[in-house]
């Protein structure tokens, strides 16, 4: 055969390729935009029938709105799709008929069921769908994705327990991150953190007992959050934590937590702290909670606390006796005086505070 029949029959070759390419392509595309047109065209359906059913169950006429919605089954769109990004938008009755259609649907059954999917999209969706809902059946198929192999699931998870919202659902959160399977797969502590904020104080008895748990990731995240909750009966978990804990991390944590509950009991153990506390973050935060809690008792410790070596302490211990008023800020202008013992930090808060007051110090800076 011939060069020139062998380039003729490759360029024939070629050609054909790629219009048959070009074809498919063009097929693909007509076909998803066929798709594309034929989904807008169901939501647009569907949709006014959901908002009609939210604005008429209350008055028992929306039966057949019901039925149509629990037996609705679209080519290119499902009522799950619609409602997902629904409830989360939703409070209190509506969103309990939307999830008692789901349950009627099966939807929260197969739900479950697809959380054992060996494929990690039909876990996240699936556990997605479980927490969007907030219903208790997910409580334990969610837990139990807290050790999944996947990153993004274990995130999935997370945030279902915390959309579920109980005390349940926060002590299966804890529980699981003082495990030895937490170990296998990390949860970064932010997103666990949020979770447990937005349980709120449904999440007080398991985060009092994770105080005592073995990790002291836990018991950090437990001290933060019980601070942040304004959980005023852990203020004695709290005190023992403070002063006995044996990670900085749980002391700085429970130290935030007595200075936001700011409960004049605590003054005691946090001055105690300022006499035998070595880590600089957690003598400052000792300080920033006693000038909260602005009990005049503190006011010495306080002043030895402005002459510490490290400026942290010392800028923290100044800007509590300035919490004080008048009585904190006199003893600051004494304490400006010096050259060394604290005098630094004295004069920085003394001209933060007139700066913030538009007043003229009283000491010459």
């Amino acid at each position: 055969m011939s060069t020139e029949a062998v380039l003729l029959i490759a360029a024939t070759v070629n050609l054909a390729l790629i219009i048959g390419l070009s074809l498919s392509t063009a097929v693909f595309k007509a076909r998803r935009e066929r798709r594309s047109r034929r989904h807008e065209e169901e939501l647009a359906l569907l949709r006014p029938v959901m908002m009609r059913y939210l604005a008429t169950w209350e008055d028992g006429d929306a039966h057949d709105l019901a039925d149509m919605l629990i037996g609705y089954h679209g080519v290119t769109t499902s009522f799950e799709e619609l409602v997902a990004g629904l409830l989360p938008k939703l409070r209190g009755a509506d969103r309990s008929v939307l999830v008692d259609i789901l349950r009627r649907r099966g939807t929260i059954d197969e739900a479950r069921q697809s959380t054992h999917s060996r494929w990690p999209v039909r876990r996240y969706r699936a556990v997605e769908l479980l927490g969007a809902a907030g219903v208790s059946e997910g409580i334990e198929a969610a837990g139990r994705l807290l050790g999944d192999r996947n990153t993004d699931v274990r995130l999935a998870a997370v945030r279902a327990l915390g959309r579920i919202g109980t005390g349940e659902s926060a002590a299966a959160l804890l529980e699981h991150l003082d495990s030895e399977e937490a170990q296998k797969h990390p949860i970064p502590p932010h997103p666990v953190t949020m979770a447990l904020l937005r349980t709120g104080t449904d999440a007080t008895e398991p985060l009092t007992r994770a105080l005592e748990a073995d990790s002291v990731e836990v018991r950090t995240i437990a001290t933060e959050v019980l601070g942040v909750l304004g959980v005023y009966p852990a203020v004695a978990g709290l005190q023992i934590r403070m002063r006995v804990d044996p990670s900085a991390s749980v002391r700085l944590g429970a130290t935030h937590a007595l200075g936001r509950l700011s409960m004049p009991g605590s003054v005691d153990d946090l001055t105690a702290m300022l006499r035998t506390e070595l880590e600089v973050e957690v003598l400052a935060a000792a300080c920033t909670a006693l000038g909260r809690i602005a009990d005049p008792a503190s006011v010495p410790e306080l002043e030895q606390a402005v002459a510490h070596p490290h400026p942290t302490v010392r800028v923290a211990a100044a800007m509590a006796l300035a919490a004080f008023g008048d009585i904190g800020l006199g003893r600051l202008r004494e304490i400006a005086q010096r050259d060394a013992e604290g005098g630094d930090a004295a004069r920085e808060v003394l001209a933060r505070n007139s700066i913030a007051t538009q007043t003229t110090p009283l000491i010459s800076l």
